[in-house]
């Protein structure tokens, strides 16, 4: 027992010989042993490992004979060879791709110089900028019309359809009624609306009377549209009122996005020049929330660049 703890032979001795059946097949215990593989076996165990003979002879008595499955055949041992001369052979006739690390930009001058690190979460007051708006929605008929502040849209597409889109989530009393109506009419104001602007932001109708409306409170006049049963929004302080209808809710359960196409639009000429020119006065002066509470006055001042916007001249009819 002695000979047989202290006797440590790794697999690999025994395995990877290509004949490695015939030699576990000579052992003595087994049906068709014979001594000359007996012998064989034994003398390159001692030349490998220098084993005595009587190390080994205790082993074989006590092994068990050992029923080895057919070898398959793979392709790992002859792939790797020739995997790495293929490799070796890239590296001499393909030249290598220029690193792409920071330190190649080290001749450039770093952002830190220019700029000052703004906030992922605050980015929106660089990109929201875009004419404050109010979202009608409900029917007047059945006093269910209601009033939202909104910032957040985008225009997707001039025509065919003319496609807007904005985001609207349940924590507006608006996400209901679009979302039942499929409808809604987003109206522009001007600078002279600027306070009850923010005012209408700042309440909710759960917050009103049963009997009242945001419409009451604010005393904003109704209009009726032509092709949805929203309200637009009347009076000198618009600039202007789009009717639309859901085009597509796909973006609605995870993002709050909705698009909506443009099927009728209204302008106040006195506020908002159809040829191009400014408005003067307050009244044709758009406000762009900045995100903050803080907002851009437009419409001072109208840079009239047409004559270079060459490309896009099917855009200024």
């Amino acid at each position: 027992m002695p000979a047989r703890a202290n006797l440590r032979i790794p697999s690999r001795t025994l395995f990877h010989q290509p004949r490695v059946t015939s030699y576990l097949s000579s052992h003595p215990l087994s049906p068709i042993a014979d001594k000359p593989h007996h012998q064989r076996l034994h003398n390159r165990l001692s030349l490998r490992l220098h084993i005595p003979s009587s190390s080994f002879h205790t082993y074989s008595t006590l092994a068990t004979p050992l029923t080895m499955p057919k070898r398959k055949t793979t392709t790992t041992t002859t792939t790797k060879p020739t995997t790495t001369r293929q490799s070796k052979r890239t590296k001499t006739t393909t030249p290598s791709s220029p690193p792409s690390s920071h330190p190649a930009m080290s001749p450039f001058p770093k952002a830190s110089s220019f700029f000052t690190p703004l906030p992922p979460s605050k980015t929106n007051r660089l990109l929201e900028p875009g004419p404050i708006l109010l979202v009608s929605t409900g029917n007047p008929q059945t006093q269910t019309h209601n009033l939202m502040t909104l910032g957040f849209h985008t225009m997707i597409s001039h025509s065919s359809p003319t496609l807007i889109g904005l985001t609207l989530g349940p924590w507006d009393h608006s996400y209901s009624l679009l979302s039942s109506s499929k409808e809604c009419v987003l109206s522009i104001p001007n600078l002279t609306l600027a306070k009850t602007v923010v005012d209408i932001g700042n309440i909710s109708s759960s917050d009103l009377p049963p009997s009242e409306t945001k419409w009451d409170r604010f005393k904003l006049d109704p209009i009726q549209g032509e092709k949805v049963s929203c309200a637009l929004v009347g009076g000198d302080g618009i600039i202007g009122n789009l009717e639309c209808k859901v085009e597509d809710e796909s973006l609605v359960k995870k993002y709050n996005f909705w698009v909506l196409r443009v099927v009728k639009g209204w302008v106040n000429e006195q506020n908002f020049r159809l040829d191009g020119t400014a408005v003067e006065t307050d009244k044709g002066k758009m406000m762009h929330h900045r995100g903050d509470g803080s907002f851009f006055v437009g419409g001072e001042e109208v840079l009239d660049l047409r004559g270079r916007m060459t490309k896009w001249r099917m855009l200024q009819d």
